[in-house]
């Protein structure tokens, strides 16, 4: 198996994270500003429709070519469905047959493994599986066996024993573990792609259905949060590769597809989709007479390289050294291989890049799976360029969004207003840190960004601005906490960073400046609600945060301050929608208020203006970016106006100048 050193060598870019983060001034690195303009279609008004986007943007893959399989490669899995289990075996050593090559086996049993007998009896047309890191750390495996009776589960690894199961018709081609533990099937026969609430206990029934005629795929992206899928749409019949959102809580799923990221397959038959370990713009995809790299932001299909490009091939991976790995149906193959147990077994895993197979006598594999617990290499956040659209004064939003900084792999954003009337732009590099980029009032971006802390393990990030004009940026680093960097008013940044809250948990963070100079700070802990720290304004920090909101689901946080003096925060929770809640300029919190009964929302930003108007703008991932106003007078619109089309927007931010115009940036990963 690989090691974290291994992992952290083959990426390059990793770093340790440990600590306070460090301050860093460069100036070169960050790309200058630009002028390109994408331009959106006009604004419109509430409503959680999709809109296509288009994208513009190709790449190409290298493939590594080693002369040899190299040792810090994963294992390979194979599931024998004549033998009815799953095997491990080494791919660096040559014959399969021994007992060198064999590194773990499982098959469920009802003791000890604490299945049915009736699920062990569906456990035969072996047709997926894959390994899991789960967010406590501990890994499980799903499978997928089928039929017309076949059976789902989730299983730990490496001990084998049942976590959920489900004996289900079908013919289940495809399973995949989602972050929040529960288990996606997809059924060919059964026409249908479901989402089970497996993470509510060992029987749990509950499902969500997307009807897919022909399923065949089912794989989690960590880098968009979607479910890729292929198979033939419903009503027109075409094949497509296409992903869906996956929302509503985990006890309760909902499915809902992101047209913007559907493709139509060049050939038919979609079969496998897998990730690329080492590019997560990229897809494996197999289809009946082909086999393709997708880039997911151009939507464009590239034969398999090195040979790999064939038909009939039934599962399709690659390892961080870049060597392909592949199963083909034995029946297709010229002249024919030895498996005949059915028309689409093999009895061998071929290799390409370098090209090699291994082949375990009598077995009859459908797929084998590169047997890494990641989507790829280490998995990787959210990436993706910024953009800048305003609305003026008198309430006129822009007709397109600017690119101010085209560096992709940007993962979050936070924007804030000085005093005097300028912007500054804080952006997330993952591996690299954080990167400081300034506004004038009279509108001129910094040609570069600088560089001000180089923690690379850095996941999320707030910023405010205090009326003395010094700015105040917060830090979220998973197992450290959350650490607080200042800007002096005349633009000098701290040597070093404060920690301000020490759990490692939380997941999000929003900051609001108060008139008064006192600064507030909200963090989302989650399953245990949503936290605020006060920094008085006169630079002392409370010795605690106070509980605000106890409510376990919440998944995004922002907040405004309003010139009188009271705060207001805003949460998303899943299937529920977003709510505010007021603090009065005395310091009582009110209860919470639903302000929009979207249970879509994926991201939030929040911008107060001078006039006592207040702003809040919501991300419907495939829908696109909408705002939602609060008057003077503290009267919700019953409306929301969709500002941005772009249903790709992975994270915002948004600031309110003294000229009353509202400033938002946003991170969408297809342009």
């Amino acid at each position: 198996m690989r090691t974290a050193a291994v992992i952290a060598a083959v990426l390059g870019t990793l770093l340790a994270g440990t600590g306070v983060p460090t301050a860093e001034a460069s100036t070169n690195a960050a790309p200058a500003a630009t002028t390109h303009v994408r331009t959106d279609a006009a604004v419109t008004t509430h409503a959680t429709e999709t809109t296509t986007v288009t994208t513009d943007a190709t790449e190409t893959t290298t493939v590594t070519t080693d002369a040899t399989a190299t040792t810090d490669d994963y294992w390979v899995v194979g599931g024998d469905q004549t033998g009815r289990r799953l095997t491990a075996y080494d791919p660096a050593v040559a014959d399969w047959n021994t007992v060198q090559a064999v590194k773990w086996t499982w098959q469920p049993t009802v003791t000890p493994g604490g299945f049915s007998a009736d699920e062990v009896s569906a456990f035969g047309l072996i047709a997926d599986f894959k390994l899991r890191r789960r967010p406590s750390g501990a890994q499980s495996l799903v499978v997928a066996a089928g039929g017309s009776r076949g059976v789902a589960a989730v299983v730990s690894y490496p001990g084998g024993t049942r976590q959920w199961a489900r004996v289900l018709p079908g013919n289940l081609h495809a399973a995949e573990l989602l972050p929040d533990g529960n288990i996606a099937v997809a059924a060919s026969t059964g026409g249908w792609i479901r989402v089970y609430a497996s993470s509510q206990g060992p029987g749990a029934a509950t499902y969500a259905e997307f009807r897919l005629t022909d399923a065949h795929a089912a794989l989690w992206d960590p880098a968009v949060r979607r479910l890729w899928v292929i198979g033939r749409d419903p009503g027109s019949d075409r094949h497509i590769l296409t992903a869906l959102a996956v929302e509503g809580t985990p006890a309760a799923p909902a499915l809902r597809e992101d047209t913007g990221r559907r493709a139509e397959l060049p050939t038919g038959g979609g079969h496998d989709v897998y990730a690329h370990p080492l590019d997560p713009r990229k897809l494996w995809l197999t289809t009946g007479s082909a086999a393709y790299l997708y880039d997911k932001t151009a939507k464009t299909f590239t034969p398999a390289p090195a040979g790999a490009d064939r038909n009939a091939v039934k599962s399709i991976g690659s390892q961080p050294s870049g060597q392909i790995v592949q199963t083909r149906a034995d029946s297709a193959k010229s002249p024919p291989g030895s498996c005949v147990a059915s028309t689409w077994c093999t009895d061998t895993v071929d290799f390409f890049a370098p090209a090699m197979t291994r082949r375990r006598v009598g077995a009859a594999f459908y797929k084998a799976r590169v047997w890494s617990p990641y989507y790829g290499v280490v998995d990787q956040s959210l990436r993706g360029t910024v953009w800048s659209r305003a609305r003026t004064a008198s309430g006129a939003w822009d007709g397109g969004a600017a690119l101010i900084d085209d560096n992709g792999g940007v993962s979050a954003v936070a924007v804030a207003a000085l005093p005097d009337g300028g912007l500054r732009l804080l952006t997330v590099v993952p591996g690299s840190g954080v990167w400081d980029r300034g506004r004038s009032a009279a509108g001129v971006w910094d040609e570069h960004a600088v560089k001000i802390d180089g923690n690379g393990d850095i996941t999320d990030i707030s910023a405010a601005a205090l009326p003395d004009g010094s700015l105040h940026v917060q830090l979220a680093v998973p197992g450290s906490g959350v650490w607080g960097r200042a800007r002096s008013a005349a633009g000098v940044w701290d040597a070093s960073a404060v920690k301000i809250d020490d759990n490692g948990f939380v997941s999000g963070v929003s900051a609001a400046a108060l008139p008064g100079g006192t600064l507030h700070v909200q963090t989302v802990v989650p399953g245990a609600g949503v936290w605020n720290r006060t920094r008085s304004a006169t630079g002392t920090w409370a010795a605690a945060s106070v509980k605000i909101d106890a409510g376990p689901a919440v998944t995004a946080v922002s907040a405004a301050g309003l010139p009188d003096g009271s705060l207001h925060v805003q949460l998303a929770v899943p299937g529920s929608g977003v709510w505010n809640l007021a603090r009065s300029a005395a310091g009582a919190w009110g209860a919470r208020a639903r302000i929009d009964a979207n249970g879509s929302v994926s991201a939030l930003s929040a911008a107060g203006r001078p006039d006592g108007g207040l702003h809040v703008q919501t991300v419907v991932p495939g829908a696109g970016v909408w705002d939602r106003t609060r008057t003077p007078a503290g009267t919700w619109g019953t409306s929301a106006t969709k500002i941005d089309a772009n249903g790709s927007v992975l994270d915002l931010s948004a600031a309110g100048p003294r000229d009353g115009a509202v400033h938002l940036v946003t991170l969408p990963d297809i342009d």
